[in-house]
């Protein structure tokens, strides 16, 4: 598990987060794709190459998830969020990590009930992390 947080010289945000999951690429992407189901109508622009990228754009933030394969039944996930302002990555950094774990979670067959609960506490962590 790789996560790493930088922000430039003039304020820009990125976030890179990395998983090595036991399930292999496609079954990944299945529920990565369940996660963001599509991208028609959100107004972004919307890269998608499966089993391996999905990208979002909108303005000047991007959303990209990169999958690789890692040997037999195995997968790395690779996250980024780039945008334009400190404060806005931060504020959505415990939704991504949030994210992730319930990715893994699904992935090994657990019903997630109370998704939103945990994001909201992770943002929070996130939030006094940073202040």
């Amino acid at each position: 598990m790789t996560d790493i947080v930088t922000v430039a010289e003039n304020g820009r945000y990125r976030l890179h987060l990395e998983r090595r999951l036991h399930h292999d690429c496609d079954e990944v992407w299945r529920v990565l794709r369940l996660l963001h189901p599509a991208c028609a109508g959100t107004g972004m622009a919307c890269r998608v190459r499966p089993p391996s990228l999905l990208e979002y754009a909108c303005r000047e933030s991007v959303l990209r998830w990169d999958i690789t394969g890692d040997g037999h039944s195995r997968s790395v996930l690779q996250f980024s969020h780039q945008c334009p302002r400190r404060q806005d990555g931060i504020e959505e950094m415990g939704w991504w990590l949030t994210e992730l774990d319930v990715l893994g979670e699904l992935l090994d067959g657990v019903e997630v009930t109370d998704f939103r609960r945990r994001a909201e506490d992770m943002i929070d962590r996130c939030r006094r992390a940073f202040e």
